[in-house]
């Protein structure tokens, strides 16, 4: 299917219901033992899931579609072919490496580099989450490499077009979807994220690390982009991280230390496994670790 059939039909799942709460991931997914399959009441409560969020998110990202490249988030994992292997990658060369081209899509022969930072072995034949997946730029490639992939979003329109353009193994949910979600507890190995915590504050990173929490097996990896500003250049909107969300920027950078995330991890029973600080990249990033038991 090319990119203008997939944009016509984006636009009639938008207008449809089934954009809506009731839209599932195709595929069954992974059997949990570990928790019960109602989700946890503090947890619930934890995760905010108003509906302006969601619509405040599909507005961000059809912005992004009128003043960035849609491509590479429109193009189906048909057209993907992988061009590396990965497992013996370090995280720095996996944040540069480009995992798939592309072929048959006219003016489109990579998707570029991966930009996460974890280790190829904590992907190849793994379980995989990305909370905050977008529209499914990592997933249709991770889903090729990966044993499976949940991706979890706020954004209906994005995760429309994730579904469209993912492999099978590939499972996406809505956050409020969470009787859906909490069927893959204890059954992730991995979660990353790509330009994700960098918008997040501290009230945010709570809930968020408890529901990795929740879906990571014990002493799975959490992988986190903070954002680490360098004085040498220009800064956008960046707030500390106890500020409240920035209702006129909801793309903004929230800047956490070392000691805030710590105590963060802390809370929600993940330790601090590595730091690593790159100015040129304006990242810090951060491995957790879920406590075993």
């Amino acid at each position: 299917m090319d990119i203008k059939n997939k944009l016509a039909n984006l636009s009639q799942l938008v207008r449809s219901s089934a954009l809506g709460l009731n839209m599932r991931a195709s595929g069954q997914p992974l059997k949990s033992s570990h928790l019960s399959q109602s989700p946890d009441s503090t947890l619930l409560d934890s995760i905010p899931l108003d509906q302006s969020l969601t619509d405040r998110w599909d507005r961000e990202w059809l912005t992004y579609f009128l003043t960035e490249n849609p491509r590479p988030f429109l193009v189906d994992h048909h057209h993907l072919r992988l061009i590396d292997n990965v497992r013996r990658k370090e995280a720095v060369e996996i944040y540069n490496t480009a995992l798939v081209s592309v072929q048959g899509v006219e003016g489109l022969l990579s998707l570029g580099a991966l930009g996460i930072w974890v280790k190829g072995a904590d992907l190849v034949r793994k379980n995989v989450l990305e909370i905050g997946c977008g529209p499914g730029f990592l997933g249709k490639q991770l889903g090729m490499i990966a044993a499976a992939y949940v991706g979890i979003d706020y954004s209906k329109l994005a995760l429309s077009i994730a579904r469209l353009t993912s492999p099978p193994n590939c499972f996406y949910y809505h956050l409020a979807d969470l009787s859906q979600i909490t069927q893959h507890a204890g059954t992730m190995d991995t979660m990353v994220g790509r330009n994700f915590f960098i918008h997040q504050n501290y009230e945010n990173l709570l809930w968020i690390l408890q529901l990795a929490y929740m879906l990571l097996k014990p002493g799975g990896l959490m992988s986190a982009d903070f954002y680490q500003g360098n004085p040498a250049i220009p800064q956008g909107v960046v707030h500390l991280a106890r500020n409240k969300l920035d209702p006129r920027y909801p793309s903004c950078a929230f800047e956490f230390s070392i000691q805030e995330i710590e105590q963060a991890a802390k809370e929600a029973g993940f330790t601090v496994q590595n730091v690593t600080d790159n100015l040129d990249l304006q990242r810090r990033f951060v491995f957790f670790i879920k406590y075993p038991g």
